[in-house]
C-alpha cells in the first residue's frame, strides 16, 4: 500500500511539472472573414480574401504554447468595386501568379487584461516577411471561439503597389480578422 501511494504520489508531482497542452481549433470559414482596408484617394477601400485556411493552438491559460499559421490565396479578392477584384491580385499589387499565397507565423502572445491580446508575428507577403503586431479580443463559450482584431502594415515594407505614391494609395493598410472556431 505504501509502494502504491509512493508512486501515486510520485506520477502527481510529475504531471503537476508538465504543462497543460494548448487547445486545437477548427475555423469555421463560413463565420469567418480575413480582409484589409486601405485608402484610395480619400476613401476607405476594403476587401476580404475568398480561400484561406488557418491552423490555431490556443489557450489563454497556456499562452507560451500558443501558434497560429495562416495560409491566404491572394488571387482571391472579394470587394464592392469590380476594378480592384482584377487589380489588386495583379503585378503590381499582391502579384498573385508570382506569389500565389501570402502567410503568417505567429510568435509570442501577451495577455493585455480582459479578453485583451496581442500577438507578435511575421507576415511573408510577395516573398517579403515583416514583423506584424495582431490586437484582438477573443471570447470562449465552451467549444467555441471569436476572436476579432486587426493589425496595421506598411504596403510598400512588401512591395505591394510600388508605383503608385502613398498620396494615391495610402500606404497604411489594416488587416482585419473575424474569426469563429470550434474545438
Amino acid at each position: 500500500m505504501r509502494r502504491l501511494f509512493a508512486t501515486a504520489a510520485l506520477a502527481l508531482s510529475l504531471a503537476a511539472g508538465v504543462p497543460a497542452l494548448a487547445a486545437d481549433w477548427t475555423v469555421d470559414p463560413a463565420r469567418s472573414s480575413l480582409g484589409f482596408a486601405v485608402d484610395q484617394g480619400g476613401q476607405a477601400v476594403e476587401a476580404t480574401f475568398r480561400t484561406w485556411t488557418a491552423t490555431i493552438r490556443f489557450d489563454p491559460a497556456n499562452l507560451a504554447e500558443a501558434r497560429i499559421e495562416a495560409t491566404i490565396e491572394t488571387g482571391g479578392i472579394v470587394t464592392a468595386n469590380p476594378q480592384f477584384v482584377e487589380m489588386i491580385p495583379g503585378a503590381d499589387w499582391l502579384a498573385a501568379a508570382t506569389f500565389p499565397t501570402a502567410t503568417f507565423t505567429s510568435g509570442a502572445v501577451t495577455a493585455l487584461g480582459g479578453n485583451a491580446y496581442r500577438m507578435d508575428g511575421t507576415l511573408t507577403l510577395r516573398g517579403q516577411a515583416q514583423p506584424v503586431v495582431v490586437d484582438f479580443t477573443l471570447d470562449i463559450t465552451d467549444a467555441s471561439a471569436r476572436a476579432v482584431g486587426t493589425a496595421k502594415v506598411k504596403r510598400t515594407a512588401f512591395g505591394v503597389g510600388a508605383s503608385f505614391p502613398p498620396s494615391t494609395v495610402g500606404d497604411d493598410v489594416t488587416i482585419k480578422l473575424d474569426l469563429t472556431a470550434s474545438r
